[in-house]
């Protein structure tokens, strides 16, 4: 019997899966990030291989069993940084029949087997990502949360923060931002934020965008501006990528992320600026895209 693996590498975690050639998943691992611009070429080595190593003993099988594999990855979406990559699964062994991938793509095929269509991604970091019927791909964003990452996760907790510092300034108007943030993070003023920050993680600095949405929900017009700002500038990447695949009116566009699986509101934000489009969430993992993606390559 023949094998295929599937792996899922966000900014937060990897989820890795072993399915039959049918697609069905036979066992699954998860693990921490194998973002390398996060975590570093060795410690992705590391994951990855402890990811495989556990999937294949979870089944009693060999690598050797597995016909095809597609690891779609966060941070390989350049091309010096496939290379890396690509060397590095070499390394640890994978099937001779290989794709990998960036994380945009697998989970865009998990909404839709075709792959045609746009995908927002809003996690820990965002990206707009989209391919046509005619193979053309495009990428909008996804450029780390010091040069963008506009309407992620981290995007959303940091405006928050900086929002009750500007108020505890006087140069903004009074937020409940200031009582959930620091309850969220257990500190009891806002000058201790400074050290907080200094040590946070993007992790834990995207995972503030809880208390955002929880501010905006009490009718704090000062997250509620946050939230639309987030929202806008996710609406301007979608535009863009439909307009450079040159896609139909009516093309589908997909959602995907922990902002987006945990915040309701914030995909109906997105609905009602596309009125003339079906936007959905994926309700897929990722890596079910990654297996599909195997699939293609023994057929």
């Amino acid at each position: 019997m023949s094998y295929l693996i599937g792996i899922d590498g966000g900014g937060t975690q990897t989820i890795g899966v072993i399915a039959d050639t049918n697609g069905n998943h036979l066992s699954k691992v998860v693990e921490k990030s194998t973002n390398y611009h996060v975590v570093g070429i060795e410690q992705v080595e590391a994951t990855l291989g402890s990811i495989l190593k556990q999937l294949l003993q979870n089944i009693g099988i060999r690598a050797t069993n597995c016909q095809a594999a597609c690891f779609g990855l966060a941070g390989v979406g350049r091309a010096e940084d496939h290379q890396k990559i690509y060397r590095l699964c070499e390394r640890i062994g994978i099937p001779r029949q290989f794709i990998l991938t960036h994380d945009a793509e697998i989970a865009l095929t998990a909404g839709i087997r075709s792959g045609i269509g746009v995908l927002a991604i809003s996690g820990t970091g965002s990206m707009v990502y989209g391919q046509n019927s005619e193979g053309k791909s495009v990428r909008v964003g996804g450029w780390g949360h010091l040069l963008g990452d506009e309407g992620s996760g981290y995007d959303i907790g940091h405006r928050g923060l900086k929002a009750i510092t500007q108020m505890s300034d006087g140069r903004r108007q009074p937020t409940t931002l200031r009582k959930f943030i620091l309850a969220q993070i257990s500190l009891d003023r806002v000058d201790q934020l400074v050290r907080w920050v200094s040590m946070a993680s993007k992790s834990q600095i995207s995972a503030l965008a809880i208390s955002v949405f929880e501010s905006a929900e009490t009718g704090d017009k000062v997250a509620q501006a946050i939230i639309e700002q987030a929202g806008k500038a996710l609406v301007i990447s979608i535009q863009t990528a439909i307009r450079r695949l040159e896609l139909s009116t009516n093309s589908e566009v997909f959602l995907s992320g922990g902002v987006f699986q945990n915040q309701p509101s914030f995909v109906s934000f997105l609905q009602e600026q596309f009125p003339e489009k079906t936007i959905q969430l994926i309700r897929q993992e990722p890596v079910c895209g990654a297996v599909r993606i195997a699939q293609r390559l023994i057929r």
